[in-house]
């Protein structure tokens, strides 16, 4: 087992690491400077849509009803990357796919192009919040930035023996982005399942799915 889960932050990117049941962390300024894994889940868009939504936006915000599902946006269309600025991006997303650019997504332009630029196979784009309600049954209670969402996701990913680097105070990195790259990497050990199940590509090749740990029943909990 050699799996890492990357979640964006302020400083670049945070990546918590498992090999053979062990621990470790980093924060990089690029994903350039991340050691290449067997298996890797990234909060982050990969493949992208020409002129529609993209469908696993759409599946992955049905797993978190109700009251998480906006965390969850919706990815930019290919074009955007291109665009010279925000009011070109978000006029032609009007345009081709009925639906605006956030101001968020925008702004994630510039981690997303890293992403696609350092793709590689076992790259696989998944969610946090998802693999936190698979991995209970349940979309979480409180927003991960409350004590209370903090407390929720932190038990979960102790059970799973991940050591406490949310306690760690890194210039950049914020708690939650620890919680999240905990809890992609607890995932990324887990059975896995696709969303959508057919595994898409966009017209570049590059995915247009999220992986997940497949859902489990009560009696399968940890």
């Amino acid at each position: 087992m050699d799996v890492t889960g990357i979640d964006a932050a302020k400083a670049g990117w945070v990546a918590v690491s498992i090999k053979d049941g062990q621990f470790s962390w980093m924060v990089a300024l690029s994903l350039s400077e991340i050691e290449l894994r067997t298996t890797i889940y990234i909060d982050m868009p990969i493949g992208l849509e020409q002129n529609k939504r993209r469908l696993v936006d759409q599946l992955l915000r049905a797993e978190l009803k109700p009251g998480r599902t906006s965390s969850v946006f919706n990815a930019p269309l290919l074009a955007a990357l291109e665009q010279s600025d925000y009011q070109a991006a978000n006029d032609h997303s009007k345009q081709q796919a009925g639906l605006g650019l956030s101001k968020q997504a925008w702004y994630l332009l510039p981690k997303i192009r890293q992403v696609r630029t350092h793709y590689q196979a076992g790259m696989m784009e998944s969610h946090p919040e998802v693999c936190f309600a698979r991995l209970t049954g349940h979309p979480a209670r409180y927003n991960k930035r409350t004590a209370e969402g903090l407390a929720e996701r932190t038990e979960l990913l102790v059970r799973y023996g991940c050591p406490p680097y949310w306690e760690l105070r890194v210039p950049g990195v914020a708690t939650d982005d620890w919680v999240d790259a905990c809890l992609l990497a607890v995932a990324a050990t887990l059975p896995v399942s696709y969303v959508p199940e057919h595994r898409p590509l966009d017209v570049t090749g590059l995915p247009l799915y999220a992986a997940l740990p497949k859902k489990i029943t009560f009696t399968e909990t940890v």
